[in-house]
């Protein structure tokens, strides 16, 4: 079975009691290493990744498989897994 290597997400502006405010603007996309594939990432989940200005939080909406071969992008990785959706 191929595991999912990828995540569409928005980035976390901050939390207000509780609540957080998220950049709506747009969705970003990451790749999953694969030691981080072994607990799988979980829409819901919130994941630290590299973007142009440094480390940053994200809300991850999308998790799916996408081949390097077919779409001929790279991304920046994922580096681990803060928070994990509550389990229904």
């Amino acid at each position: 079975m191929d595991m999912n290597n990828t995540i569409k997400a928005l980035h976390i502006l901050g939390n207000e009691d509780g609540v957080l405010k998220l950049n709506t603007e747009k969705f970003f996309t990451w790749h999953i290493p694969k030691k981080l594939r072994e607990e799988p990432i979980q829409k819901g989940d919130i994941v630290l990744v590299r973007t142009k200005l440094g480390l940053k939080s994200v809300l991850v909406m999308d998790v799916y498989r996408e081949e390097f071969e077919e779409t001929q992008k790279r991304y920046k990785r994922v580096i681990k897994i803060f928070e994990r959706a509550p389990q229904k």
